[in-house]
């Protein structure tokens, strides 16, 4: 279902889009593509098709919303996107559970990162080559481009790409995605000779980000050099590794990359320890089930016997998940004590998972796992993650007044997420304030893109009555306009 809906909005979006006059280009000595984006999509009618399409991937049981990861991701994204050319998108990294080493960015700044691609990143460099490379494909404006490409096409070809995000996957028994792989067929091979040059234009202006933003220069070389060889392996077979079924790879972007690499000053980077425990975190959460984690755990069993350093706490961390989701708390509690002392309790990430278990201990330690977590969120007060597991332990000790008023206060979190609506709308449906409760709830709808249900909540809001007068005035309005929105889709179907 979820491909034939991402379907049916690409081919509305299809009929209702006009040729646009701004241009967006860089010039980065890159191959003559033309003027990146061309007239088939302005800059935001992309990011509305994005946020549309979001939609559609965040309902995906793919999507994975895990606060730690996408914290992390989204440090070393905007670390790279700040050091690259100008760019007027606003980015979203977010992690994809699929064990495939792959990555992908959609319209609008969105970029997907699969869990695969992190656990078999050898170091940071090589996981900021991808990022780096990704970013490329959005501040170029390759999806426009090839939309362009393709004319009347294009609804098709974003089709494609997304069939395979979504729907392509062993299990998924999407009767869409097989109608649409066979519709595109005919349409491969001028897609694949696109993105060749695509690719290395991406290449170029990703590696120039990946330098200046302080990452080792032979990161992507390294990643090339990996993933070539583990081609050779896969030749002839359908098994071949995602990222070079989706990211084209040629004699000449590998050269171009050792070229690019060996041109420039040396550079090492430490990696982080964030790298490393989150590379530990998804090694056990790409698997849903216990089976996975038995074996995560296995794995970082035997990973003890050598690692040291940043290393050896990982490892640590990594069983306290794995321990954690196999229900074994005692264990879990055990292993993230040994990651603390290992990094002197400085770690947010680490903190955030001790303060947790430690609450869920004992109800004796409710407490002390409820200041745990709010000096971690105090000493980082812009992190969501700190925030978001802060606010959490409040409403799981009953403190609901205490969690609306630390969501009111805060600046890490913005009120138009799905995130903090979702968390007023918990503490005050517990506190009895029905309208409150129904226009944060409604509001979590909204930004789903369920605006049926985001005005069916609003309408209880109403019913309700138990406000303030400003707050039913905003309800009011906002019933008005979400009205006024599902008339106008429904005409315009």
């Amino acid at each position: 279902m979820v491909a034939k809906r991402i379907i049916s909005l690409l081919f509305a979006c299809s009929m209702a889009l006009e040729p646009a006059a701004h241009v967006y280009a860089q010039n980065y000595n890159l191959p003559n593509l033309g003027a990146a984006g061309g007239a088939t999509l302005s800059q935001l009618q992309e990011r509305q098709l994005g946020e549309e399409i979001m939609n559609e991937v965040r309902s995906d049981p793919t999507y994975l919303a895990d606060p730690e990861t996408m914290e992390y991701l989204n440090r070393i994204g905007y670390r790279l996107v700040s050091a690259g050319p100008g760019s007027p998108y606003s980015f979203e990294f977010f992690p994809i559970r699929d064990s495939s080493i792959n990555a992908f960015a959609l319209p609008g700044g969105f970029i997907a990162v699969h869990t695969g691609l992190v656990t078999a990143a050898s170091n940071e460099s090589e996981l900021a080559s991808v990022l780096a490379h990704e970013i490329g494909h959005v501040q170029q404006r390759h999806i426009a481009r090839m939309l362009e490409n393709q004319k009347g096409n294009w609804a098709m070809t974003l089709g494609s790409i997304l069939v395979a995000i979504l729907a392509a996957r062993a299990g998924s028994g999407d009767g869409a995605a097989a109608s649409v792989i066979g519709a595109q067929a005919a349409m491969a091979q001028n897609y694949l000779s696109f993105s060749r040059d695509a690719e290395r234009e991406a290449d170029r202006v990703g590696f120039n980000s990946l330098v200046r933003a302080g990452f080792d220069p032979k990161g992507m070389e390294q990643f090339f050099e990996r993933l070539d060889f583990n081609n050779r392996a896969y030749e002839g077979a359908r098994a071949a590794p995602s990222y070079l079924r989706t990211h084209p790879m040629t004699v000449d972007r590998m050269s171009e990359a050792q070229v690019r690499s060996r041109s420039v000053r040396a550079q090492k980077h430490k990696d982080s320890l964030d790298f490393y425990l989150i590379r530990a975190r998804l090694r056990v959460l790409q698997s849903n089930r216990y089976q996975g984690w038995s074996d995560a755990m296995d794995y970082f069993k035997e990973e003890a016997k050598t690692a040291k350093g940043y290393e050896a706490a990982a490892v640590h961390y990594g069983m306290a998940v794995a321990a954690q989701r196999m229900k074994n708390p005692t264990l879990a509690l055990q292993e993230i004590e040994k990651a603390r002392q290992m990094t002197g309790g400085n770690s947010a990430i680490i903190n955030k998972l001790y303060s947790d278990l430690v609450f869920e201990s004992s109800p004796n330690q409710r407490a002390r796992g409820l200041q745990l977590a709010k000096q971690a969120y105090e000493k980082s007060p812009l992190s969501a993650m700190l925030l978001e597991n802060y606010a959490s332990l409040l409403l799981r000790d009953k403190k609901y007044s205490q969690a609306v008023e630390l969501m009111r206060k805060q600046h890490a979190i913005s009120k138009s997420t799905v995130t903090y609506q979702s968390i007023l709308g918990r503490a005050y449906e517990a506190m009895g304030k029905r309208s409150l409760s129904h226009q944060a709830i409604g509001e979590m709808y909204a930004l789903q893109g369920q605006k049926v249900a985001a005005i069916q909540q609003l309408t209880l809001a109403q019913k309700a009555n138990d406000a303030d007068f400003y707050t039913m005035s905003e309800i009011d309005a906002r019933l008005r306009e979400l009205r006024a929105d599902v008339e106008f889709d429904k005409k315009h179907q």
